[in-house]
């Protein structure tokens, strides 16, 4: 939580907050973990995406560490970091309540409207965007206006004559360039989701947009990965209309990550047992005496 008064009846004080964020590449590290919510990072992860020196990257994260805005957990060898809702939840309160007196909400983004825009992006938008984009089409009714594009829009998609296969509703989806919803006459975006690693490095979305990641297991058919992606927008699309924001990128969040897609992590170096034991395997052997 953010740095409290001594005393219990006292708000928490928002200064060291405020103040650890007052720095572009400080605000860069917390960007960058609220994006990979609900998993966690690495410093040499975080350092990578933001192009920091470790001594750099440890002075910042032990200042957002001590505002309370990110959390540290051991794994083994490894030290991971996470972004701190519930600190983040309360720095808002603060700005929102007893700074601003409930006048600091953007015009428009206290009150879910109607219809919110919503925006799927991946790398060629040939596959899951396009699959998803459809599918919540489908499942939302009127709830959401529905969009997708890709980093690198691929020629065509291969995938199309699949999902028609499938009873997939094709006849709108076609890949389209991420340049085709940015710019003042584009429709502005409540929700934009990215699929797979690559469209994670999607930049800053202008305006107060709720942003998810969504990982996805390598190697799915077209029915798969159907039923993958009709579990993760279920939820999303039973959302009510008038669901608070909080609520919304609750449900977003709860998508990101699921049991057969876990967060990829460096891959643990084998014992001299197990590396003795795969060469003993990997040996050729004489041929039995008895065939099958």
């Amino acid at each position: 939580m953010l740095q409290c008064s001594i005393l219990p009846d006292m708000e928490p004080d928002p200064v060291p907050a405020f103040a650890a964020l007052a720095h572009p590449h400080r605000l860069a590290v917390l960007r960058l973990l609220m994006r990979a919510v609900p998993g966690r990072l690495s410093a040499g992860e975080i350092g990578e995406a933001l192009d920091l020196r470790p001594s750099t990257l440890s002075g910042y994260l032990a200042q957002l560490m001590e505002a309370g805005l990110v959390t540290q957990e051991r794994r083994g060898t490894s030290l991971l970091y996470a972004a701190a809702l519930e600190a983040a939840q309360a720095l808002s309160a603060a700005w929102l309540g007893p700074i601003t007196g409930g006048r600091g909400w953007p015009e428009g983004w206290g009150t879910a409207r109607r219809v919110r825009n919503l925006l799927f992006v991946g790398q060629g938008n040939a596959g899951p965007s396009l699959l998803a984009e459809a599918l919540l089409r489908q499942m939302a009714g009127e709830r959401f206006e529905v969009f997708s594009a890709g980093l690198s829009p691929a020629g065509d998609a291969a995938l199309l004559p699949e999902l028609a296969a499938l009873g997939i509703d094709t006849g709108d989806l076609w890949p389209k360039p991420l340049s085709l919803w940015q710019g003042p006459e584009a429709p502005p975006m409540d929700v934009v989701i990215t699929l797979g690693q690559r469209a994670a490095a999607l930049p800053d979305w202008p305006g107060p947009v709720h942003r998810a990641g969504w990982r996805l297991a390598p190697g799915l058919d077209a029915a798969a990965l159907m039923a993958d992606l009709t579990a993760r927008l279920a939820p999303l699309a039973a959302l009510d209309p008038q669901a608070p924001p909080a609520r919304l990128q609750a449900v977003l969040d709860a998508a990101s990550f699921r049991p057969e897609c876990p967060p990829e992590s460096a891959p643990a170096r084998p014992s001299k047992a197990a590396t003795e034991a795969a060469t003993r395997k990997a040996a050729p052997t004489a041929p039995s005496a008895r065939t099958s």
